[in-house]
C-alpha cells in the first residue's frame, strides 16, 4: 500500500510503519520486538510505552495497512470507468508490494499464520478482505453499467475471484525472475477473460 514517511508523525506511527514493512517481508512469527526497536533507533523497553505486546503491534500494523489501502482506492475511484479502476487496482498491488521490495500483501502474510494470531488481529484481516471485496464489487458493477465490462457475473460473484487470484498470483510471481511483470500479466489476463475491456 501507499508508503508512510517514517521520519515524521508520532513515534507509534513510525514503529507501526516499520512493523508493516518487517511483517510483509518476514511474517508475524519472525517479528522481533528487539529488531523493531533497533530499526527505530530506540531502546527495546521503550516499545512497551506504545504497545503492550507483539499481538498489539500486529493489530496496529494491519489497521494501518488497511487505512493506506483505503487512501489508494480513493485515488483509483477518481477514474470514471470500471475497467480503468480494475486495471489500476492491479497496478496498485504490483507497485506497493512486488516492484520495490518484492514483498507480499500484509493481509496474506498474516492470514498464513492465522493459528498464531489472536482473534482481534484476524478480525482486522477480515475487515481488510471485506474492504477489497466491497470495492471490487462496486468497480465491477460500474464497469457493467458503463459497458467497459461485458459479463453476466455480478460484482458480488466477481470480487472473490479477482481478490483471491490477486493474492495467489502475487505469491506465485515471487518465484519468477520478474515478479511485477508476471503478476500484472496474469491478473490482467484473468480480468480480460472475465470480460474486462482494455483501456
Amino acid at each position: 500500500m501507499k508508503k508512510t514517511d517514517k521520519t515524521v508523525g508520532s513515534r507509534k506511527e513510525v514503529l507501526t510503519s516499520l512493523a508493516v514493512d518487517m511483517m510483509q517481508t518476514h511474517g508475524f512469527s519472525a517479528l522481533s520486538l528487539r529488531e523493531l526497536a533497533q530499526a527505530a533507533c530506540i531502546q527495546a523497553a521503550s516499545l512497551y510505552s506504545h504497545f503492550d505486546s507483539k499481538n498489539a503491534v500486529a493489530l496496529q500494523a494491519m489497521a494501518l495497512y488497511s487505512q493506506l489501502e483505503r487512501e489508494d482506492l480513493a485515488e483509483i475511484d477518481q477514474a470514471p470507468a470500471g475497467n480503468v479502476r480494475l486495471h489500476r487496482y492491479v497496478q496498485m498491488f504490483s507497485n506497493n508490494t512486488l516492484k520495490d521490495e518484492r514483498r507480499l500483501c500484509l493481509g496474506l502474510m498474516l492470514a498464513v499464520e492465522r493459528n498464531s494470531l489472536p482473534e482481534e488481529v484476524m478480525q482486522e484481516i477480515r475487515l481488510f478482505t471485506t474492504q477489497n471485496m466491497d470495492w471490487l464489487a462496486a468497480a465491477w458493477e460500474l464497469g457493467r453499467s458503463d459497458k467497459s465490462i461485458v459479463s453476466t457475473l455480478t460484482g458480488v460473484a466477481a470480487a472473490p475471484i479477482i481478490f483471491g487470484a490477486a493474492e495467489g498470483i502475487m505469491a506465485f510471481s515471487l518465484l519468477q525472475t520478474d515478479p511485477p511483470s508476471i503478476f500484472e500479466e496474469h491478473l490482467l489476463r484473468l480480468l480480460s477473460a472475465l470480460g474486462v475491456q482494455s483501456e
